[in-house]
């Protein structure tokens, strides 16, 4: 499965925008080796990004959803934890049986599917309701 950036992904925050287009980028970069086969040897390098990144950019969502009350937070903090586990396992599993054309796969399909279906949902949700709270505390 392939992703590439475009308006869809887009919430309106900026910062949050430009973290959301790093990791779709990297994401890109990532399926683009997979389908040329060079994907196996950059899984561990995706996998690292992915546990790092994710964790910044989650804490980054979460400051905004804490900052101005988002009632879904719990949600959406559940959906990042859930992500997180992801991400370490895979690191663990990379880690325990080496880098492979099937975990290259597993990541490249999963993992998108979930940033795809979280961005365009989860995050637009929550970004509707940020910019909402912004305009009327102005």
């Amino acid at each position: 499965m392939s992703i590439e950036w475009n308006d869809t992904f887009i919430v309106g925050i900026d910062e949050l925008d430009q973290q959301h287009r790093s990791i779709v980028e990297h994401f890109t970069t990532f399926s683009q080796a997979v389908q040329d086969g060079s994907g196996k040897e950059i899984l561990a390098e995706m996998a690292a990004f992915l546990a790092d990144y994710a964790q910044l950019h989650f804490v980054t969502e979460e400051r905004y959803m804490q900052m101005y009350d988002y009632p879904r937070i719990e949600e959406q903090r559940r959906e990042h934890e859930d992500f997180t586990r992801d991400a370490r396992e895979l690191r663990n599993r990379i880690d325990e049986e080496g880098a492979s054309r099937e975990l290259a796969v597993a990541l490249t399909g999963k993992m998108v599917r979930w940033v795809i279906q979280h961005i365009r949902n989860h995050d637009r949700a929550m970004a509707i309701y940020v910019k909402e709270r912004m305009a009327a505390s102005k």
